[in-house]
Order: C-alpha cells, then structure tokens, then sequence
C-alpha cells in the first residue's frame, strides 16, 4: 500500500478524534472492505448530526458553530453511512463507513486519498455508553484495532530492521510482508481483536465522542 495514502487515511482518522500516536504500526489495515451494509445487522447505528470529542483543557464554546472551534475540538458530521468534515487545509472530506454488529462493535472507515484516488479500510473498536429515546448511540468510546500488542521498542525483523509490528498476531491477523501492519482472515477474526485491542490503545482509552446537536455545524 502507498505511504502516502496511509499518511493521508491516518490524518483523516485524526480528525474524527482518535489520537494516533502509533502511527501507521501494528493496525488492521486492508486494501478491501470487510464488512458490507448488511453486517450492520439491524444492530443500533450512531444519532445522525454533529458529533465532537474534545481535548481535555481545551477552551471551546460549543454553542457556537463547528467550522470556529479551535482544534482541541474535534468534530465530524455522522450521515447514515459516513463522516463528513472539513481537513486540516479548510477542503471538505467524506468517509463512507459501516458500523458492524457484533461484541465489541467495530467501525470500518473508507478513506481515499484525493489524488491517487486509493482507498483504504481502517478499523475501530466501539463500546456504545448512552443511546437516546429510539436507541440511536449517542456517546462513545473508541479504540483503534491492533493486529496484537504492541512489539517491545527494540523488536527487529530478520533482516535486522526495526519491526514496527506485534510479534504475537491475534488469532486471524495475518501480518504483511513489512510486518508492521495485518489483515484479518475473517469477519469474526476482525470483532475478535478489536475487543482484544482496547486494552492496548492507551492513547484514546477515556475519550468520549458524543453526539451534540442535529445539522452539520
């Protein structure tokens, strides 16, 4: 996969609030979709409207429109099937996404880069915390979905390069040929390690995305 479409899909997972701080390393990232509407299952989908996660210490009036809050508040816009928003150049990005069923919940992401057109798939783990009266999830937390825990700082391939990548795969993750990111080998392998990874994705463990108001800004 082309490092600049992993740049590009890495900062377009900023912007929905994930801290991303392992980069590119040890993520379920896949070059076809996993999962298709129908995974969805009838299963409780995200409230439609403008939805924010912010940065603690962060000084933001949230009565006033998205498009003037600082970027301590992260903001995206949930459509029936994908988040919509505004990069960090001011140009409008959408990202067609499917909220599969299943224990914990898992999110699969589209994201393509403008000039190459590429797409990729990228994954997170969802733990629903309110739903509102028609059951609609209106607050979250997040994780990104890990292909097993983090390798130890020092790790190195056989050739003697860093390896950015789990020495230990969870069950169904198949490590790609850099070992630094993997693809699962099933649906039920993929809801699997993401319930595995939460316990490895400190950088967003506590941060809460909840839905804010109807409309888009």
């Amino acid at each position: 996969m082309a490092e600049q479409v992993i740049r590009w899909a890495l900062k377009s997972l900023a912007l929905v609030g994930m801290t991303l701080s392992l980069g590119a390393c040890n993520m379920v990232i896949t070059a076809e979709p996993t999962f298709s509407a129908e995974d969805a299952g009838g299963a409780a989908g995200l409230r439609t409207g403008l939805w924010v996660n912010v940065d603690k210490g962060c000084d933001v009036d949230l009565a006033k429109p998205a498009s003037t809050w600082p970027k301590c508040a992260n903001w995206v816009v949930v459509k029936p099937d994908a988040l919509s928003g505004t990069n960090e150049n001011g140009k409008p990005f959408s990202a067609p996404y499917v909220l599969a069923a299943g224990d914990p919940r898992v999110m699969q992401l589209a994201l393509t880069e403008p000039e190459s057109k590429e797409t990729l798939y990228l994954y997170l783990g969802l733990k629903p915390l309110k739903v509102d009266a028609d059951g609609q999830i209106t607050e979250y937390t997040g994780w990104i979905v890990q292909c097993g825990p983090p390798p130890p700082k020092d790790a190195k391939k056989a050739d003697g390069m860093p390896r950015f990548g789990t020495l230990e795969p969870f069950p169904g993750m198949i490590m790609d040929d850099q070992q630094s990111g993997c693809s699962p080998d099933s649906k039920a392998a993929l809801i699997k390690a993401a319930g595995l990874s939460e316990a490895y994705d400190l950088d967003n463990k506590g941060k809460v995305n909840r839905w804010l108001r109807d409309g888009e800004n």
